[in-house]
Parts: structure tokens; C-alpha cells; sequence
């Protein structure tokens, strides 16, 4: 079993979308970029039990939330659905403030991945491996949302904290099990996340402060709202 626990504080920090650039810039002038994976797009496929477990637990500010799901940073084409990628069944959990993640390796096609992830049956499968990460769900649990966005990643060499600057949300596929006849959700927020051992903004964003607002910011809960609401308001 492949497992890349990480344990730390995590703060995030919502900001408009059109701000993006002068974040970016002032990021820019304070750190390094990562050397290694400096940017990218990644793709999430978020699972929840029916009744939507996980999300209430967001919704409701419960002190200890976990969160599941499939991870990959391929941008896949339809030329490649031949194609292996490598994914990571994560699952990530909150204690406050505190986070741990660990995940697993899994290879999937491109083409199951690109073709109808929510009803395929080895994603469908995947769950049922999250006891090998100490994850044992309330209730079974199915893929809900596919949400993509850019993230571009910096390195504090003073706190060695990690920083990534996430733009361009989106959930352009759902479960229409669950969703049916829904738009793609497009988030005009993006949100920056430090990661590591501080629990309070580095001074070096000061001058950056007004521009952020620290927030519980949850992607998956933000598009599952967005796509929720039309359907309350159907009501």
C-alpha cells in the first residue's frame, strides 16, 4: 500500500476571483516556487453517503470532519483514453484546525475516468478500500461531484509552510442520480491555503490582508450548494 500521511495546521483564505493576479503576484515576490510541482490542474471526485453525510458534517461545523475521494493531475484527452493514470484514493480528516490525509495509489483509465465516472463500477468500488486508511464511512458511499481547478504552489522557506493558491473552481460533472438536469457550477472565489506548523497568517501577506478572508472554505460543500439551491428554490 502506497500512503502519504501528512499531519498539520491548514489555514485557508477566501478571496474574489478577478484578484487572482495580485495575489499571484505578491505570492510571487514573498516565496519559491515548488520545485517539483509548481502548477497544475487537479481533478477530485468527491464521495458522500445518499443522504450526504460528509457534507453535513461541513454545513454543521462539526469539530471532527473526513472527507473521501479520487485524485489525479493529468489533464486527460480524448486522443489518450487508452491511457493509464495514476489516482490517489484519499481521505482527509479535520480535528479542528489540525488535518491529516492519507491516501492510496490506484491506476484507472483514462476512458473510465473521462467516460462516466459515477457509474463505473471500480470507482463505484473504490470505498470499500478506505479501511486500509483507517476510514470506516457511516453508511455506504458513492461518487457525487467531479470538481477541477488550477493550483499554483509556493514554498515558505522561513516557516517551511505550504502554500497553494487554488483558481478557477469548477464542478462541470455530477451524479445525475443525485443531480439530475444541472448546469456546471463555476465558483468565483478562489481560495489560498497554508499548510504547516503556523496557525495565524505569515506577515509576509500582510500587506495582502484586506484582500483575504479566512474561512472554512470547502470545495466540495461551495458546489454542492450552488447546486442544491436551484433545486430548494424548484420547491
Amino acid at each position: 500500500m502506497a500512503e502519504d500521511p501528512f499531519h498539520s495546521f491548514e489555514q485557508k483564505y477566501a478571496f474574489i476571483g478577478q484578484q487572482k493576479e495580485m495575489i499571484l503576484d505578491w505570492l510571487e515576490h514573498c516565496y519559491i516556487r515548488d520545485p517539483v510541482f509548481d502548477f497544475g490542474t487537479i481533478s477530485s471526485i468527491y464521495y458522500d453517503t445518499p443522504a450526504l453525510s460528509s457534507y453535513d458534517e461541513k454545513r454543521n461545523s462539526d469539530y471532527l470532519k473526513s472527507k473521501v475521494r479520487l485524485r489525479w493531475y493529468e489533464n486527460l484527452k480524448a486522443s489518450d483514453q487508452d491511457a493509464d493514470v495514476t489516482c490517489y484514493l484519499e481521505v482527509k480528516r479535520k480535528y479542528g484546525t489540525v488535518r491529516q490525509k492519507e491516501r492510496i495509489e490506484v491506476v484507472i483509465s483514462s476512458k473510465k475516468l473521462m467516460d462516466d465516472p459515477f457509474s463505473d463500477q471500480e470507482i463505484l468500488s473504490l470505498p470499500s478500500r478506505t479501511h486500509e486508511l483507517r476510514c470506516f464511512p457511516p453508511g455506504i458511499l458513492v461518487p457525487i461531484l467531479l470538481i477541477q481547478y488550477n493550483r499554483y504552489r509556493f514554498m515558505d522557506s522561513q516557516s517551511r509552510s505550504r502554500i497553494a493558491l487554488d483558481t478557477d473552481i469548477c464542478c462541470n460533472r455530477v451524479n445525475t442520480v443525485y443531480f439530475p438536469l444541472v448546469p456546471p457550477v463555476h465558483l468565483g472565489m478562489g481560495v489560498l491555503e497554508i499548510k504547516g506548523i503556523q496557525t495565524e497568517l505569515p506577515g509576509s501577506l500582510n500587506p495582502i490582508q484586506t484582500h483575504l478572508t479566512k474561512s472554512a472554505f470547502s470545495k466540495y460543500a461551495q458546489c454542492l450548494e450552488h447546486l442544491a439551491n436551484p433545486l430548494e428554490l424548484r420547491r
